[in-house]
């Protein structure tokens, strides 16, 4: 995908609250416009191990510098991570939210390792890698910034299941 599609959603005088949230839901899930994270074909092997992981992290960085990451910038808030493998079609398996300042550092500790920076999405993402998968990215920017944490437990908690959202902790029931 040449252009990378960042859709902003803006509470106001003509939209209300549950239809903001459905509109950020519906883009969100669009795979049609899903943004492929690039990894080096070394590392889609059931062989690689994570040494082979942090070397190649510099290399994955660059992949994905111009059609990602700096793209990314400020412009971003939520966001989901996809999986497919060859000839499916893209699975949900993420939903996070992050300070719009720390858009491009937060999607980027989720997917590209860093010596002694575990998580458990990270793990993820490298066991569906090795397995054969491709990852994707879906990027929307919500206003006010203060609601992008209710669009991702309003989100957890209605849409996880078994094969939608299971990359997300169980149980996040704040609102």
């Amino acid at each position: 995908m040449s252009e990378l599609p960042i859709d902003v959603f803006e509470l106001g005088n003509r939209i209300a609250l549950p239809e903001l949230y459905a509109q950020c839901i519906r883009s969100l899930r669009d795979t049609a416009r899903i943004a492929v994270f690039e990894y080096p074909e070394e590392l889609k092997t059931a062989a690689s191990t994570d040494d082979d992981w942090l070397l190649k992290s510099p290399l994955i960085q660059t992949l994905n510098e111009t059609s990602i990451l700096k793209k990314v910038g400020k412009n971003v808030n939520c966001y989901t991570i996809h999986t497919r493998h060859s000839l499916e079609e893209w699975r949900l398996r993420y939903i996070g939210q992050t300070d719009p300042r720390r858009a491009t550092a937060s999607i980027a500790r989720l997917l590209i390792p860093k010596a002694g920076q575990g998580n458990r999405v990270i793990t993820l993402c490298k066991g569906a890698v090795r397995n054969g998968a491709e990852i994707g990215l879906r990027l929307i920017r919500v206003e006010p910034d203060t609601l992008r944490s209710f669009i991702q437990e309003k989100a957890v908690n209605e849409l996880r299941t078994g094969n939608i959202l299971d990359w997300n902790r169980a149980g996040v029931v704040r609102l």
